[in-house]
């Protein structure tokens, strides 16, 4: 099972909690994947980047980074994970 660190920036959270944690991912786990299990582990914490908890679908001003790269310049929710990724869960400033 590989091992990725997760990272929940979000405006709700306190700065101190937006270090990242490791989190083992399953076997060939997706972004998909990942969104189901932090779901299941940290619920409240995490359910601020969904916009549908049942179907774990994310709202639309959520941002899903791999690696430095936005999730949808590859293959969205489909994005594989690799041991030692850097996932990061923000939610986009917006106002003005």
């Amino acid at each position: 099972m590989p091992e990725v660190f997760v990272k929940l920036m979000n405006k709700g959270i306190k700065y101190k909690n937006h270090d990242r944690f490791p989190f083992r991912a399953r076997e060939g786990a997706t972004i998909e994947d990942l969104i189901d299990d932090l779901h299941d582990e940290y619920r409240e914490r995490f359910d601020v980047y969904l916009e549908d908890k049942q179907s774990r679908a994310l709202k639309r001003d959520a941002i899903v980074i791999v690696n430095g790269m936005n999730m949808v310049a590859r293959d969205g929710v489909k994005t594989r994970l690799s041991d030692g990724d850097l996932v990061v869960f923000m939610t986009a400033a917006v106002g003005g």
